[in-house]
């Protein structure tokens, strides 16, 4: 799990060097894992349709990042043009240097920062999903 120190003073480094970053008051769960990860598959196909179900993923945004392969993760040109920002923060944290190319991982976005990521069906499981019941104020 990443440091949320680091992750926040990433975000705010970064915050100030970037004025195309998009504000807005609702979280942001954003996805990232690649199509030939058994793992990545199985979320993708059996929590995601959970998640997307629930009613706090009403509450929030939703953006998934699912190259074709673990080469094209933390590409630049893979991610959408307006969270190339979250890559460049993550690349810049400890977990991101030291496992990056650990999947399925998930980032919460709150106010234009990472605030917190897990990975794996159990990081989604015992740490994100309770996490993003807390933010969007819902239950399971």
């Amino acid at each position: 799990m990443l440091n949320r120190r680091t992750l926040a003073a990433g975000g705010i480094a970064l915050a100030a060097g970037s004025g195309a970053r998009a504000q807005t008051a609702r979280p942001m769960v954003v996805f990232l894992g690649d199509q030939t990860s058994v793992e990545c598959r199985t979320w993708r196909s059996q929590w995601e349709p959970l998640f997307v179900q629930s009613d706090g993923y009403k509450k929030l945004d939703y953006r998934a990042i699912y190259p074709a392969d673990s080469a094209l993760l933390l590409k630049p040109e893979t991610w959408p043009t307006d969270l190339r920002w979250a890559l460049d923060t993550f690349l810049a944290s400890e977990d991101g240097t030291q496992r990056g190319k650990v999947t399925p991982r998930f980032f919460l976005v709150q106010s234009g920062q990472i605030t917190f990521t897990a990975t794996g069906i159990a990081g989604w499981r015992d740490a994100m999903w309770p996490m993003i019941l807390s933010v969007t104020g819902t239950r399971a």
